[in-house]
């Protein structure tokens, strides 16, 4: 391996490091009222859970004028939502409305019930919070029951804190028992759950709405009703550093895949230096960014990840057949980057949590499933650039063609040495070194596992790699 590739890594390590410590000049919310969005898809999306937590937690450090929650959603992940309404939610100290605009289905309504203030849309439908598990499946009895007495427990402090009715929002939530509001224009029968539209929302019960504090057709008009339509408005939405923060999260397992393509091309092909450049470059956009969007990607994960590869660099060229290194280094590399994608937030919540309703699965389940995904991708393109790359013309364009002159020790012999024997100074795992006629070579065992020691033919060669088999 190049002693560029060991100067890059130290450059790029800087580079995670510096990117910590540096921070992008945002904008202030001090007296503004600040839009969030909670769109379609925004539940079902990890980042966003992300990306609210910082709004509120700025909002409410720099005493913005109102929170209002623009949300027009059928759900999203319980686990998240419930992270977000318990820890959150309850620390702000700042008027927050909820806008149903036009619907706030399960985990959307959770969120409206924790806002001050609840305004529909004409059209508008909320409720519906029953818990569910991705995919619309049902959770397990066991986790069911934590969630539930947790969201029950909520339910009771938010009537209080907010002067809401109970039990039109245990309504909306379980199935238990039949209910009936406003003398019986409105019934729930025992088995179903609660769904208002927005005349049936802003109904009386007991001298007050059931759940909506009004109908509005627009943010304006919530934004009149609440008296704060001379204040300045700003809608709160990744962008800068934020923006490629949100994108290299969802491209993580992208990320991971050219980085170990790349990685991978560099010890087959020693000399491009191209591959080297572009594996190492995936990797510290992949840190810089999952660091930027609140996961654990510090730089000390950054060194763990960063000695790793040197181990790996150092089973190739140093001490080649031992394994221990390599196996090490792997392990490493493989460990520092699944942690980088768990997200703090979530971290603290499994920590804190006594019930047990932040589950190791959950913290680390999405970081495997992406890590799965990028390593699956990185074995299959390996696999076909290994067997097609040399008869790609891009190949022919990095390849010097030119033949060097004898003696020069840079002849490509490849091609002669098909049908010539030597012996396996490595185990063969499949790949692994042997020696002939004084010189090593790094081969491929056509037939699975070698033993060291044993004699090999050469059965095929090209500039990619040498295949052999035991000579029996």
């Amino acid at each position: 391996m190049k002693q560029w590739l060991y100067v890059m890594l130290t450059a790029l390590l800087s580079c995670v490091a510096s990117a910590q410590e540096s921070s992008e000049e945002v904008e202030t919310y001090r007296d503004k009222v600040v839009i969030l969005k909670v769109g379609e898809k925004s539940l079902m999306n990890k980042h966003s859970f992300k990306y609210w937590r910082k709004v509120m937690k700025q909002a409410e450090a720099e005493k913005a004028k109102a929170l209002v929650f623009d949300i027009d959603t059928p759900g999203g992940y319980a686990m998240e939502t419930a992270d977000l309404i318990t820890r959150v939610m309850p620390d702000l100290t700042i008027k927050s409305i909820a806008y149903v605009n036009p619907e706030a289905t399960s985990a959307g309504s959770m969120i409206a019930f924790g806002c001050d203030k609840i305004y529909m849309h004409p059209r508008g439908t909320i409720g519906s919070t029953g818990i569910v598990a991705g995919g619309g499946q049902e959770i397990g009895p066991v986790m069911r029951a934590k969630i539930e007495s947790l969201f029950s427990s909520y339910v009771k402090i938010v009537a209080k804190e907010k002067g809401r009715n109970a039990d039109v929002m245990k309504a909306m939530m379980f199935r238990e028992q039949e209910y009936s509001f406003a003398d019986g224009q409105v019934k729930v029968a025992e088995g179903e759950l609660l769904n208002l539209i927005a005349d049936e929302a802003v109904l009386m019960e007991d001298g007050k709405p059931l759940l909506a504090d009004g109908i509005a057709k627009n943010i304006e008009t919530v934004l009149e009703l609440e008296n704060l339509q001379d204040a300045e408005v700003v809608l709160a939405e990744p962008k800068g550093l934020e923006a490629f923060a949100h994108w290299v999260g969802l491209m993580s397992p992208v990320l991971i895949g050219i980085g170990f393509i790349a990685v991978f091309m560099e010890f087959k092909t020693p000399g491009f230096g191209i591959f080297g450049v572009v594996g190492l470059t995936a990797f510290a956009i992949f840190f810089v960014g999952n660091n930027l969007d609140g996961n654990l990607a510090g730089g000390w994960l950054f060194v763990i990840f960063a000695l790793g590869l040197l181990l790996v660099i150092l089973e190739f060229t140093v001490i080649p057949g031992t394994f221990v290194a390599g196996s090490i280094g792997v392990v490493m590399m493989l460990g520092a980057l699944m942690m980088a994608m768990v997200d703090s937030d979530m971290l603290d919540s499994f920590k804190d949590s006594k019930d047990g309703l932040v589950t190791l699965p959950t913290l680390i389940g999405w970081p495997l499933i992406y890590m799965t995904i990028g390593m699956a991708v990185a074995g299959v393109v390996s696999v076909l650039l290994m067997r097609y790359m040399p008869s790609l013309p891009m190949y022919h364009s990095l390849a010097a063609e030119a033949e060097l002159e004898a003696g020069t020790g840079m002849e490509n012999h490849n091609d002669e040495l098909v049908g010539k024997e030597g012996v396996a100074i490595t185990e063969l795992r499949p790949a692994g070194k042997m020696e002939m006629a004084g010189e090593i070579y790094e081969v491929i065992s056509c037939r699975g596992f070698v033993e060291n020691g044993s004699a090999l033919k050469v059965v095929a060669a090209d500039r990619m790699r040498m295949i052999v088999e035991k000579v029996i």
